[in-house]
């Protein structure tokens, strides 16, 4: 048995590395220069990964997607946000554009929308619902068959029981779990609601992530603009949080031991690293040692609690895990 992973990139650099170490998947956001002109991070994401986690225009993502072919690596773009009426044009050109590639195997999505009209075009390629579908059970599972989707990724706050029993429902049906950073404190498909609030008074509601996984921190994006669609005034506030010791875990979530209790359902099963915010996924260089340990998990003897130190620099203490007891 081998671990299909699905790796978060950015650059058009980093693929021949992955593709060293046997990465078959990769999935990356796209904006062109009208999407970043008409709705700039400082506003919304078009893609849930933001503009530095995209690739940027459409020569670049030409290069980027013969070079995954070269490579023999499967791309998968994310428009997986909730979209308003006046991007509707934009979106679908730009889903045009990139599926155009046979580097591009398919989307990730999750506005209802959005699913309805490739729907009814019969879109070509695969549709994945990510996290902001909120499937939280067989019954979902159900719904999104009927829209010819060929994967699902399953939200972070289902615990590895609750998992096996969706799968185990849905023999039919491929799934993506996270490997790394499995866990938050708020629900995937309502955490857009939660980023980036324009309310200084209310510092709870930004997102908490973690920075350089040891504290925990939440960021206010406010800004301006003329009416040429010009960034006139921008700022980014920082907030520190504190967490109790105990929780810190809850916040990260390795799910390195998630392969081993999910053995049986290994055919229809993509493990997915969220490579967005990790110290050692933003240097790229240091990345490779661990996911080569990961990617041979299920091969060798490795010591996954050796492991985990290794990456977040303390011990595993069995919380915020898919394989541990929910605390939430």
């Amino acid at each position: 048995m081998s671990i299909d992973l699905n790796i978060g990139i950015d650059h058009i650099d980093k693929l021949q590395k992955l593709g060293s170490i046997g990465i078959k998947k990769v999935f990356c956001g796209y904006i062109d220069d009208e999407g970043r002109k008409k709705w700039p991070e400082e506003f919304c994401t078009l893609n849930r990964r933001g503009y530095n986690a995209s690739i940027i225009g459409a020569e670049q993502f030409k290069k980027f997607a013969y070079e995954s072919e070269k490579y023999g690596i499967a791309v998968y773009v994310t428009f997986n946000v909730v979209y308003t009426p006046e991007q509707y044009e934009w979106l679908l050109e730009a889903i045009n554009t990139v599926s155009s590639y046979d580097a591009v195997k398919g989307i990730i999505i999750s506005d209802m929308g959005l699913l309805l009209r490739l729907h009814k075009m019969n879109y070509g390629k695969e549709i994945v619902i990510s996290t902001g579908g909120t499937t939280f059970n067989s019954s979902a599972v159900s719904f999104y068959k009927q829209f010819n989707v060929k994967r699902i990724v399953l939200d972070r706050q289902l615990d590895i029981n609750e998992m096996t029993e969706i799968i185990g429902n849905h023999p039919d049906m491929d799934f993506e779990i996270f490997l790394m950073f499995g866990n938050c404190l708020f629900i995937d498909g309502f955490c857009s609601f939660l980023h980036c609030l324009e309310n200084e008074e209310d510092k709870t509601s930004c997102c908490y992530s973690p920075s350089e996984l040891q504290t925990h921190c939440g960021f206010i994006h406010k800004a301006q603009r003329n009416n040429s669609f010009e960034i006139i005034a921008k700022s980014n506030k920082k907030y520190n949080i504190g967490f109790d010791e105990n929780i810190k875990n809850l916040f990260t979530g390795c799910n390195l031991c998630a392969p081993q209790k999910l053995s049986e359902f290994s055919n229809n099963l993509t493990y997915k690293i969220a490579a967005r915010g990790s110290h050692f996924i933003n240097e790229f260089e240091t990345m490779y040692p661990f996911l080569e340990q990961i990617f041979n998990l299920d091969r060798t003897s490795a010591d996954r609690l050796r492991l985990f130190k290794n990456i977040f620099q303390y011990e595993c203490d069995g919380y915020g895990c898919y394989a541990s007891k929910k605390i939430i």
